[in-house]
């Protein structure tokens, strides 16, 4: 049983998602930039305007949200804006293999990012075996894999694409259950398009699946969880160098994990996960598991339900990342439900969500630093930027140019539960975002009743919202400390709120 058919007390608001039809998605997306509508009724991402993607805030230039043509990550290494396009460097998005030290001298026994083989320890490695470009050899290579005790090593035919026509137990390839690492050099595994639906990957209790340099695309998941790659509890996942596109699971309600469906431990970096499907968790699924996403691109996804990255009841953490043009209906980009999350010196961008177009924040802890939250639409629910129902940390960030189309909370929505402590607002930006349907209030904060926000030492101005308070409307409680400035909004700063806002005026 999903994650999804535990969740008794959203039956209601999963009713109302299942009542929008698909064309008024697309619809929703085509209006927002998100797709282009092509010949035969068909919809494809859009490509960004922008010449270059938002730059993930470094400690030292704190949430300095500014394009980086360069593409320099928060270190001064390259990080996910070093290619042509803003990701990663590489043909398939991916960094370059001259970083970290990672150049897979597999047939030379050197180092690979730790991959070493048999004998590890002493100085021993293992021999890769190199794979011929023949998706029988693919899956022979890691039958024999499986099969011994020690770590196994594959190294891949030169950018080689390997089609997998048939599946058992519905996966591609092998289960994997012990620890097996594949060296990609730029080759590509797909299901065939007129196969049936299987999953590329899926990793047993024990097993330890490391990819490198690698696109996996076509993935579908048939009524299971993971389009690409599903990771068992106790299974063990670690993406370098990967890009996983275009994967799916069965459309409907109860399947989770376009891309990477995760009970254990999933580590994910310098990667880029595009144009993935999932009713929940279009990219990423993260359920009692724990997920690491670091420098990489998250871009282009859809899912029906609970946002592109979805953190149900697990620990993830983001950093150093992009995440932009991306759809879900509870969470454009990410959906925090009842677990852990963190985001620090990343950036969430151009994304649309029903209810929060950047982040949606349910039954858990969430902390956001460093971090730029940008030009995201909430649809109709609230909170163009964020919507918060629980607890929340948001320090040294920007919440900036963010619309909540016909609700309130331009910038964020908070409407937390009676037993929630609170949310922190420290060294923060919210400026420009906007509510302006019939009778918004809020266009930067909306407080709603029963909720407590701290606001110190940050900045709300220039917001716009139709009716007051432009800047906060506070029906709940605000406490401000330090040098908090409530300035510029429209039509008022804080008056015409149930509540007053502590030095606030006008």
């Amino acid at each position: 049983m999903s994650g999804t058919q535990r969740r008794n007390t959203d039956t209601a608001s999963r009713a109302k998602s299942a009542a929008l039809s698909r064309h008024w998605k697309v619809a929703v997306l085509a209006a927002a930039g998100f797709v282009t509508m092509v010949s035969g009724g068909g919809t494809t991402a859009a490509a960004s305007t922008d010449s270059a993607e938002e730059k993930p805030a470094s400690a030292a230039a704190k949430a300095d949200d500014q394009p980086d043509p360069q593409g320099h990550g928060a270190h001064g290494g390259k990080g996910p804006g070093s290619g042509k396009d803003g990701g990663s460097s590489g043909k398939d998005g991916g960094s370059s293999g001259k970083d970290s030290g990672d150049h897979d001298k597999a047939k030379r026994g050197g180092h690979h990012d730790g991959d070493h083989g048999r004998g590890s320890h002493e100085g021993d490695h293992e021999k890769a075996r190199s794979v011929e470009c023949d998706p029988n050899d693919l899956i022979s290579a890691i039958v024999r894999a499986n099969e011994v005790s020690g770590p196994g090593l594959l190294e891949l035919s030169d950018k080689c694409t390997y089609t997998l026509t048939a599946s058992q137990d519905g996966n591609g390839l092998p289960a994997i259950t012990q620890r097996i690492t594949i060296i990609g050099n730029g080759a590509t595994i797909a299901r065939a398009a007129n196969a049936d639906d299987f999953r590329i990957f899926e990793v047993e209790a024990g097993g330890d699946l490391r990819l490198r340099n690698l696109t996996v695309t076509r993935g579908k998941a048939d009524a299971d969880n993971g389009g690409a790659v599903n990771v068992r509890p106790a299974g063990r996942l670690d993406l370098k160098n990967v890009t996983l596109e275009n994967n799916t699971v069965s459309d409907v309600s109860s399947y989770e994990g376009g891309g990477v469906y995760n009970e254990g431990i999933t580590d994910i970096r310098d990667s880029t996960l595009d144009t993935n499907f999932g009713t929940e968790g279009a990219a990423v699924s993260n359920y009692y598991g724990k997920v690491d996403i670091s420098r990489t691109k998250v871009t282009g996804n859809v899912s029906d339900g609970y946002a592109t990255i979805v953190n149900e009841y697990g620990t993830t953490k983001i950093s150093e990342s992009y995440l932009s043009y991306n759809y879900g209906f509870y969470g454009g980009a990410l959906n925090n439900y009842g677990g852990v999350t963190e985001v620090e010196k990343s950036a969430l961008t151009y994304n649309v969500g029903y209810y929060g177009g950047g982040i949606y924040n349910q039954y858990g802890s969430l902390y956001l630093r460093q971090s730029t939250v940008r030009d995201n639409t909430a649809t109709d629910g609230g909170g163009g930027g964020l919507n918060l129902t629980t607890s929340a940390v948001i320090e040294d960030s920007k919440i900036v140019d963010n619309t909540a189309t016909n609700s309130n909370g331009g910038g964020l929505s908070i409407e937390l539960d009676d037993d929630e402590l609170g949310v922190a607002i420290r060294d923060s930006k919210i400026t420009g975002n906007q509510a302006p349907g019939n009778d918004a209030v809020g266009g930067g904060i909306y407080v709603d009743v029963n909720s407590l926000v701290t606001l110190t030492d940050s900045k709300v101005k220039g917001n716009i919202s139709d009716e007051p308070a432009g800047g906060v409307h506070n029906d709940g409680t605000v406490v401000t400390n330090g040098k908090v400035k409530i300035i510029d909004n429209v039509p008022t700063n804080c008056d015409g709120s149930a509540n007053p806002v502590p030095n606030c005026f006008g």
